[in-house]
């Protein structure tokens, strides 16, 4: 079994202003291990992590409209076929996206707008481990993690971790909102 995900960083905003946007309620209820289809946690870092267990969810219309009047990272990852994205949105308008699709070989990337300075060195990184590894023959994939790492190194978030240098996360379930 691998992870089939995605989440979205709020930065600056809380789940008061966060749930209405996504039609979500909190229910109180601890989700430690993110099994519930969607849960949320406030993070030290400022920022505010709603994780889904749906790979397709970080919609390019969805993180416009939520990215009104503040910054989100999102990320996706499907480890069934070693797909992997980071995505940065700021005030409804994409600024960048680094994707990763290991069926398109295992140094495929594809970067659109410009990422932060951090990418290149973390990118570069990676590359080179994968060489290291033998390369497109390797049995494993280390330029996946590109954009997991660029989204984690940006909100202090990663979602096959548990524990931070700032603590553990604090993950509770949602649910949609009764209309």
């Amino acid at each position: 079994m691998g992870y089939s995900i995605s989440w979205i960083a709020f930065q600056a905003k809380d789940k008061r202003h966060v749930l209405p946007s996504l039609g979500f309620v909190d229910t109180g209820e601890a989700d430690e291990a993110n099994e519930s289809p969607v849960s949320a946690a406030a993070l030290p870092t400022g920022w505010y992590v709603v994780f889904f267990n749906d790979y397709t969810f970080t919609t390019p219309e969805r993180l416009a409209k939520f990215s009104a009047g503040c910054t989100v990272v999102a990320c996706q990852v499907e480890e069934h076929v070693m797909a992997s994205a980071a995505l940065l949105y700021k005030n409804g308008c994409r600024v960048w996206t680094v994707t990763h699709e290991s069926e398109r070989g295992r140094y495929d990337l594809s970067i659109g707008g410009d990422p932060p300075d951090l990418f290149r060195d973390l990118r570069d990184s990676l590359l080179k481990e994968q060489d290291d590894a033998g390369g497109e023959k390797a049995d494993v994939d280390f330029v996946f993690d590109v954009p997991v790492q660029l989204a984690a190194e940006l909100c202090g978030y990663r979602h096959d971790r548990w524990k931070f240098d700032w603590g553990e996360p604090v993950f509770s379930r949602l649910e949609p909102a009764k209309t």
